[in-house]
């Protein structure tokens, strides 16, 4: 049974917004052409993927359920539209956005409502993006390090994606899987404040989560010392197109 995990980023809000990585520049190449379309962004968080979409000229809606996430991406990118909801229950009109992303959320949506409700809210030959921002896990001290953002025993931990899945008889076509190697430079402290806004971090208490903080602080100083630190990290995911009704 679920512990409600995925509800809970808000109490982290702005940490979530200070220490998360945004996408990499060449995330555009991979987005292609957005000036003018209309962009669903469905669990966009504190906006991390939000701006970077503003960016590419993108017409920028976003669907979040926590009213503190909510809070931090409205400070921060004020013209976007901002719609309180649930994937597998999108608040929007049927065939009303040309492009619908989600950014390192779709592991938390109930599935196939979520899948069906991104096919519902595109227009014909729209584009669905499912992707995932995060540790490039194939390199084995990062590997090692993702391991403190949990509990070993945590029956409640829900694995991070690496592609989405969808039906080829199904709304969706021409399903590619994508990944995009890059590497981000940051500070001991940075990473320290990155690990406390994981969800298995966030239901420990006090006591285990500044277990974790020490542990990670020491495995990244026997790795690189007292400087910063360049993370491999990857977008992965899937792209694909809504099939013509």
């Amino acid at each position: 049974m679920s512990d409600g995990r995925g509800l809970k980023f808000g109490t982290v809000a702005e940490s979530y917004d200070r220490y998360r990585p945004g996408p990499p520049s060449e995330t555009a190449d991979l987005l292609g052409d957005l000036a003018g379309l209309e962009v669903l962004e469905v669990g966009a968080g504190t906006g991390k993927f939000t701006r970077p979409l503003l960016e590419l000229g993108a017409i920028v809606s976003i669907v979040e359920p926590d009213v503190d996430m909510r809070r931090v991406l409205v400070r921060q990118s004020p013209e976007v539209l901002v719609l309180e909801g649930r994937a597998e229950e999108l608040p929007v009109v049927e065939s009303s956005f040309d492009v619908v992303v989600s950014s390192s959320a779709w592991h938390w949506f109930t599935q196939p409502d979520a899948t069906n409700e991104f096919a519902r809210v595109l227009r014909d030959d729209g584009v669905i993006f499912v992707l995932w921002n995060g540790f490039s896990r194939d390199v084995p001290w990062v590997a090692e390090l993702t391991k403190f953002r949990q509990r070993p025993d945590d029956v409640n931990a829900r694995p991070r994606g690496w592609s989405a899945k969808f039906d080829p008889d199904g709304s969706f076509v021409d399903a590619r899987d994508v990944s995009l190697n890059w590497t981000w430079t940051r500070t001991i402290d940075e990473v320290v404040g990155l690990f406390g806004t994981y969800s298995g971090a966030i239901i420990q208490s006090d006591e285990n989560r500044h277990t974790m903080e020490r542990l990670v602080r020491e495995r990244l100083n026997e790795h690189v010392g007292e400087g910063v630190v360049d993370l491999p990290m990857t977008l992965r995911g899937t792209t694909a197109r809504r099939r013509p009704r």
